[in-house]
């Protein structure tokens, strides 16, 4: 082998170590922009759980007085507080094991397994959360009857006409944010199988 053809060997290997090099760091690049995206959307997931638990914490005390000036039962007024408490624990176990740093650790299989319970959590939720508003409901009703029925039949309507349209109106808002959170849950965890697909 003559010095020529040793030469180009070694510039082919330079040129191959060169490209192994920036394949490694593309690979690098492409990892730490997959788990961004991941952190972004758990943190999306994670962000609504605050917002909705911050809502139902600030609901027990305004509900509670604002029914009991109302005139409403000391035991509705306890039910109530106790509806929300109930939501706000539930969202709380949903997510309390979700964390951005085991994305970054690499820590993959855990968070698939958490994104999926707290998925589960949600797609069972209205097994227990709508007949629980039903009772409520019909409870509320029964105590508008029992404290208007004998004084203006008309403003007893316009309460009972408001708290449907108000309901209706919190179904539509609670149903969109669930939907968003499932979504927001397939994705990450597309992403979640993808990223191990490449890694096996």
């Amino acid at each position: 082998m003559n010095t020529h053809e040793i030469n180009d060997m070694l510039e082919m290997r330079e040129q191959l170590a060169a490209l192994k090099k920036r394949l490694d760091t593309q690979t690098i690049i492409n990892d730490r922009l997959i788990k961004e995206a991941m952190s972004r959307k758990l943190s999306k997931i994670n962000g609504q759980a605050v917002t909705l638990c911050t809502v139902c914490l600030l609901m027990i005390p305004l509900e509670f007085l604002n029914f009991q000036r109302m005139g409403h039962s000391f035991a509705f007024c306890i039910a109530t507080s106790a509806l929300f408490l109930i939501c706000f624990v539930a969202i709380l176990v949903s997510h309390y094991r979700l964390r951005k740093r085991d994305i970054y650790s690499g820590d993959l299989v855990t968070v698939y397994k958490e994104v999926s319970r707290m998925r589960k959590i949600y797609k069972s939720w209205h097994y227990w959360s709508i007949p629980m508003l039903i009772v409520w409901f019909a409870w509320w009703e029964y105590e508008i009857y029992q404290n208007m029925a004998h004084e203006d039949l008309t403003m007893m309507f316009i309460i009972s006409g408001s708290g449907i349209f108000g309901a209706i109106i919190g179904g539509i808002i609670g149903l969109r944010i669930h939907k968003r959170t499932l979504r927001n849950a397939d994705d990450l965890l597309h992403q979640l199988e993808e990223l191990q697909k490449e890694s096996v």
